[in-house]
């Protein structure tokens, strides 16, 4: 974004970002993964945390779309991604949740953060970062 940016323009970029946060939440919160395809770029990268068959490098909007479809799946459609609070500058969101979960006699209570990058208003690469990897582990197991 241009540095000349008057303030009014800058909270313009930081609601649309946290807005898109927002939405993120929401559509993984009710298992509507295919709601996410409109906010990815198609050559999105995902980096999803820990030693799970989720955890890595995932490239691409599809692959993207199958890491976050897998996390939902082994919640049992109960994973919540309760938000907590988003920080936004002109590229980039980042928005922490706290992620909940029960299925099969697990449950998932972990801090979880993202780092959006965007280009052109789509996500183009997702950083997921926990509190607590071995519980992610455990519960993904």
């Amino acid at each position: 974004m241009a540095a000349d940016l008057d303030e009014l323009e800058k909270l313009k970029i930081r609601v649309a970002l946290e807005d898109l946060n927002t939405a993120f939440c929401y559509h993984l919160d009710h298992n509507e993964v295919e709601a996410l395809i409109d906010l990815f770029a198609d050559d999105i990268v995902w980096h999803f945390p820990g030693t799970s068959k989720l955890a890595g490098e995932h490239v691409g909007r599809d692959a993207t779309l199958g890491v976050l479809g897998g996390y939902g799946d082994a919640s049992g459609g109960t994973l919540q991604a309760n938000l907590v609070d988003i920080m936004a500058n002109d590229n980039r969101v980042t928005g922490w949740a706290n992620d909940t979960a029960t299925a099969g006699g697990r449950t998932l209570d972990i801090n979880s953060i993202v780092i959006f990058t965007l280009r052109d208003g789509k996500v183009t690469e997702g950083r997921h970062f926990v509190d607590d990897q071995a519980a992610l582990d455990a519960f993904l197991a």
